[in-house]
């Protein structure tokens, strides 16, 4: 944990801020959405969603992995796989989109970072966003690509790769699209100044003063974990009936 003292800083790009601190994540499902811990010893951390269904796991075998898959009857149906250093604000935008998913037809999985200013690599032989300073790459392979990724993103500086990110064919497309969205958004990310702006990226990265601190972090949190408890008790059980519509009635008038 920081220390509370700690000062903090702004950081931007986002893409460039480091993983903070994964407990962000961790807490907001184990006490706002009720998922169990069910770590093994391959795994610092590995939850499991209360139907079992959805897991999110962070790998600390080598370089720190973040894992997300859900199971079904027939074994792993999809993974994506997210290097620690994506920031932890990104990691929880992919959970949230498959608690709360937007319904919303994804049309062009692509299209926030295009809007964003990222372009496409004209000599690549697949569909691609490339950032305005030329340090992450998102990649869309076409239907018939032997690669066993369907989307795959890299953040690179000076042959050095800080993170990478790749989701399997059947990954829902809204997870996906919550990576775009996330990697496209121009807003700043809170970060303690203390190892901010990480080794090489300096260059890069726009840094400003903020009164945010460690205790404002933690009330995000706690809020966050607040409001996850009260949409849970809130939403209806399982297989619970649809209550019937409300009849109006109505006085006809003379």
């Amino acid at each position: 944990m920081p220390h509370p003292t700690v000062p903090y800083v702004l950081a931007a790009p986002g893409y460039l801020t480091g993983g903070s601190d994964w407990e962000l994540l961790t807490e907001w499902l184990l006490r706002g959405h009720g998922w169990r811990n069910v770590s093994t010893i391959d795994y610092h951390t590995f939850l499991a969603s209360p139907d079992g269904r959805l897991h999110v796991g962070l790998d600390r075998r080598g370089a720190w992995t973040w894992h997300l898959h859900a199971t079904g009857p027939a074994g792993r149906v999809w993974e994506a796989t997210l290097g620690a250093h994506l920031p932890v604000e990104y990691v929880t935008a992919l959970v949230e989109s498959l608690l709360r998913p937007d319904n919303r037809p994804v049309t062009d999985v692509l299209g926030p970072l295009h809007a964003a200013g990222w372009t496409a690599d004209a000599d690549a032989g697949a569909h691609t966003a490339v950032s305005p300073d030329s340090l992450v790459r998102f990649t869309q392979e076409d239907a018939d690509s032997p690669s066993p990724y369907a989307w795959h993103a890299a953040c690179t500086l000076d042959g050095y790769t800080w993170w990478t990110a790749a989701f399997t064919a059947h990954t829902p497309i809204g997870l996906v699209s919550a990576l775009t969205r996330s990697l496209a958004s121009p807003d700043p990310l809170p970060r303690m100044a203390i190892g901010t702006p990480m080794y090489r990226c300096g260059p890069y990265t726009r840094l400003s003063q903020t009164d945010f601190s460690y205790a404002d972090e933690q009330a995000l949190l706690e809020a966050r974990i607040t409001q996850a408890r009260h949409h849970r008790r809130s939403r209806p059980p399982a297989g619970a009936p649809t209550p019937p519509a409300r009849r109006e009635h109505r006085t006809r008038m003379p």
